[in-house]
């Protein structure tokens, strides 16, 4: 087993008993950079430094620094009733600091979790109105161009009614398309109405 297969195997053990929830929290609790952590796990380094081990046995004290090394095979320190030290005293000022730390680091993290969240909808929200802002201005450059367009058509529907106008006035004033003979008028029989005969009238003065 590599010494990456090792720390991961203790990484195993810490989501088991509750310790982390995730990578974040882990880097948050350790000092340790999250990418570092990503690239043990992914084997992208030969294996943790010493300082990476140190970082997590100092806050992970169950953990046996001499497993993560390679030399030992059980990941926690296994110790027998014969063996154990003495219990060290814990002062409660230090706990309760201790706690306090922990506490504000959590509270830092859901604060710049709800900012990123926010942010992100942020985002999103202005994307959206960018999208509508530009399909309105679509719409409007639309309208516009039906708009024009319609003024295009009534102006010719003008133009056609002007024109025409002038061929009718043009054919009007054409005689050579007045449809009867200039002059040829249909000879009529004209009825005497003079009290005189044709021949005696002609001669009345």
């Amino acid at each position: 087993m590599t010494k990456n297969e090792r720390f991961k195997k203790a990484l195993d053990w810490l989501y088991s008993e509750g310790l982390i929830v995730d990578q974040q929290e882990l880097s948050s609790k350790t000092g340790i950079n999250e990418a570092t952590i990503s690239r043990i796990l992914n084997n992208k380094v030969r294996q943790p430094s010493p300082e990476t081990i140190r970082k997590l046995v100092s806050v992970f004290s169950d953990i046996d620094p001499a497993y993560l090394r390679g030399e030992s095979e059980s990941v926690t320190i296994q110790q027998s009733p014969s063996a154990q030290q003495p219990q060290t005293y814990i002062d409660p000022a230090s706990e309760h600091n201790a706690a306090i730390s922990a506490y504000v680091q959590l509270t830092n993290r859901l604060t710049d979790d709800l900012k990123r969240k926010e942010q992100e909808m942020a985002d999103r929200l202005a994307d959206k109105d960018t999208i509508i802002a530009e399909k309105q201005a679509r719409i409007v450059a639309l309208e516009q161009t039906v708009a024009d367009k319609d003024a295009i058509i009534r102006a010719s529907d003008v133009r056609i009614l002007e024109l025409e106008r002038q061929i009718a006035n043009i054919n009007a004033s054409d005689l050579s398309r007045y449809p009867f003979a200039i002059g040829a008028a249909e000879p009529e029989k004209r009825t005497n109405v003079s009290p005189y005969p044709l021949e005696t009238s002609r001669k009345h003065p």
